[in-house]
């Protein structure tokens, strides 16, 4: 009789264990589930989802003279060809893309933006199978000295029409900074990984300091020759890159 009851005694808990642990997966597996299917009908104004570490507002431009400059697929190659670019975020806007940070960074209750300085900004178009690895926004040149300096928060928009032209191409987000192994999420902490569409006017604010990728794009045939992912980023920084001061950012056609 005493052996069945140690037996008992250890039996219970580890069966409450393997509830608990099933119970948090299914969880887990029906928020990831979410964010796999949101996509938001086209309605007048914007509607917010939020989450933990993000927030996605869909029909985020409501001005329709923004979004129609925005079709203009050379617009977004020279943004992409140009690198970056930096807005101080007290002058007026000189082009659509600064225009759309101040869209972005005007009003975030979220956050208190009071040590922000400015706002670094680029453009993104991904053509076909190329996808967006695993990393950390920072400042390169700072971190070549063993500085690791990341942004306040990032945020990207796709303001670009590319709805229908390509599979996959989706942001993914975890909850999980430099101290953590970003191979993890493609095995063991995979459930972890949320995975949020790049639909058409999308706005997602996020920390941009915590791990985040873009799974491939495949590039759906007959789709045309500008098809591709076209985004959109502005991180809000709390620190002047030191090639914003040096004037070593570029100019374009846009940009004057």
């Amino acid at each position: 009789m005493t052996n069945n009851s140690n037996r008992s005694d250890f039996v219970g808990p580890i069966l409450l264990a393997i509830f608990a642990y099933l119970a948090s997966m299914l969880t887990r597996a029906f928020q990831r589930s979410i964010e796999n299917t949101y996509h938001a009908p086209y309605t007048p104004g914007a509607t917010t989802e939020k989450g933990l570490n993000y927030n996605i507002t869909d029909n985020f431009i409501s001005d329709e003279s923004i979004l129609k400059s925005l079709q203009d697929p050379q617009l977004w190659k020279d943004c992409d060809a140009n690198g970056e670019g930096w807005w101080d975020g007290k002058s007026e806007p000189k082009n659509v893309f600064e225009q759309l940070s101040r869209e972005i960074w005007k009003d975030r209750p979220e956050f208190t933006m009071d040590e922000v300085v400015g706002f670094e900004y680029w453009c993104n178009i991904m053509l076909n199978k190329k996808k967006l690895p695993w990393h950390i926004d920072k400042d390169e040149e700072e971190l070549e000295k063993d500085i690791f300096i990341t942004p306040y928060a990032g945020a990207v928009y796709y303001g670009f029409n590319h709805a229908n032209m390509f599979d996959g191409g989706l942001l993914q987000l975890v909850d999980a900074d430099i101290g953590d192994d970003p191979l993890q999420f493609e095995s063991v902490r995979r459930d972890e990984v949320v995975e949020i569409k790049p639909n058409y006017n999308r706005m997602i604010v996020f920390n941009a300091s915590k791990w985040h990728k873009v799974s491939g794009v495949h590039i759906k045939s007959g789709s045309g020759p500008d098809s591709g992912r076209y985004t959109f980023a502005v991180n809000a920084n709390t620190h002047v890159p030191k090639r914003v001061i040096d004037g070593r950012f570029k100019k374009s056609k846009w940009n004057t």
